[in-house]
């Protein structure tokens, strides 16, 4: 909706990511950012994991070749992933990027 994506881009605090920044939705919100995550941040949420196999299944990368890529990713790395939460149903969302 309009004035949600007018209230991220006017009155939230923004992140630096390596390509363009996404700010994630669900719900019909805004999800609340939680930060850059690597593999080990992850590893316990199904939730995100599922986002993040999801994305790059949409790139046509084998799932032998998404799971190896999730295992690089490093908060401070050059593959990072971006944590986010739903702030109605709680689910994690994530997307990565990388130089």
């Amino acid at each position: 909706p309009e004035d949600v994506t007018e209230e991220v881009l006017c009155r939230t605090p923004g992140f630096t990511g390596w390509l363009q920044e996404e700010w994630l939705h669900h719900c019909g919100d805004a999800a609340a950012f939680l930060g850059p995550v690597g593999a080990s941040e992850v590893a316990d949420l199904p939730d995100a994991l599922d986002a993040l196999r999801n994305e790059y299944r949409g790139y046509d990368w084998p799932a032998d070749k998404i799971e190896e890529f999730i295992l690089t990713l490093d908060r401070n790395g050059l593959a990072t992933a971006y944590l986010f939460r739903c702030l109605s149903c709680g689910v994690h969302l994530a997307y990565a990027d990388f130089a």
